[in-house]
Formats: structure tokens, C-alpha cells, sequence
């Protein structure tokens, strides 16, 4: 899966692309409308709701506001949710979703990457979205516990048959 933002829709370069999915992090969607007009797309989309964040922007909308927007938009596919931990958590999220909408737990901790086999054994998970950037920040910058994280994500994931998205470079505008 390449999953791109829906910024870059804005750009010239990316107005013709296909094949790829659309995140939408709700943090960036000001309101209803907002997220209706960028819902309105013939790509699929990756829905993405920051759960905790604290750095701005925080989000305005919540998730009855995406579960609205999922029974509305047939072509939001995949759900994020951040700071995913635990098999409850992944069991409640699921159990409200839209059939045509597939969970997608963001691990972004140490509990998250513990957790991880537990998580995978609801039978919920078919993707999981790895912040590797909040996971450094998690072990206080610990180089050597991060790249044993990093590792054992990949190789559980591996093991459970479950695809682990990772970022993978940066678009900066001028």
C-alpha cells in the first residue's frame, strides 16, 4: 500500500496519481465540512485519528465524527487510532466499524510493541501503521532499544501475516 497525505492532492505533481491510498489525519481537518471535502475523492482513504495527541493541532473532530464519515463515504477502507496498547482497545474499535472498513492500530509505544502478539491474535489486524518517531521519543531517545523494537515489530508482524507501515520519506514544498 502507498499511502500518501491528502496535501498533497493540493500539488500540481500529485493531481493525476493513482493507485495509492489517502491519509487523512484528523488533527489537520477543521471541521465536518473540511473532512467532507476531502472525503469527497475517487481514492480510497485512510482515515487517521491522533487518540491523546497533545502537540497542535489537536483535533477538533472525535471518533463518532469519523464513524459518522465511514457510514457516509464508502471508499474510507482503512481507521487509525494512536497510542494502540491493548487487545481491549482493539476489540472496541473494531466492533464499531463499518464492514468495509479495515482496523489499523498505530503503534507508537513500548506497551504498543509488547502488546503487539496479544493485539494481532484478535483476529482485528490486517495493517499496522509504526511510528517510529513517537516510538524513539517513547525510549527517551535509547538508539539500541529502538532499533530491538523496530526489529521485533517487523519480525511479529511477519510471524501474525500482518502488514506494518512505516513512513517513508518526506514531501517539503517551497
Amino acid at each position: 500500500m502507498l499511502l500518501i497525505s491528502n496535501h498533497l492532492l493540493n500539488l500540481q505533481q500529485f493531481k493525476d496519481v493513482k493507485d495509492v491510498v489517502i491519509r487523512i489525519n484528523m488533527a489537520h481537518v477543521k471541521d465536518k465540512a473540511q473532512l467532507d471535502s476531502f472525503l469527497n475523492t475517487k481514492h480510497d482513504i485512510f482515515l487517521d485519528y491522533p487518540k491523546g495527541r497533545s502537540k497542535p493541532p489537536t483535533p477538533t473532530l472525535h471518533v463518532p465524527d469519523a464513524l459518522e464519515a465511514m457510514a457516509k463515504y464508502k471508499n474510507i477502507k482503512y481507521f487509525a487510532v494512536s497510542n494502540i496498547e491493548t487487545p481491549s482497545e482493539v476489540n472496541m474499535i473494531a466492533s464499531v466499524l463499518p464492514k468495509h472498513v479495515s482496523f489499523c492500530p498505530k503503534i507508537e509505544t513500548v506497551k504498543g510493541v509488547i502488546g503487539l502478539e496479544e493485539i494481532f491474535k484478535t483476529g482485528c489486524v490486517r495493517y499496522i501503521m509504526l511510528d517510529a518517531e513517537d516510538l524513539y521519543t517513547d525510549v527517551q531517545n535509547d538508539v539500541d532499544l529502538f532499533l530491538q523494537l523496530k526489529e521485533r515489530v517487523r519480525k511479529t508482524c511477519a510471524i501474525f501475516n500482518v502488514k506494518c507501515l512505516e513512513l517513508n520519506g518526506v514531501v517539503f514544498k517551497g
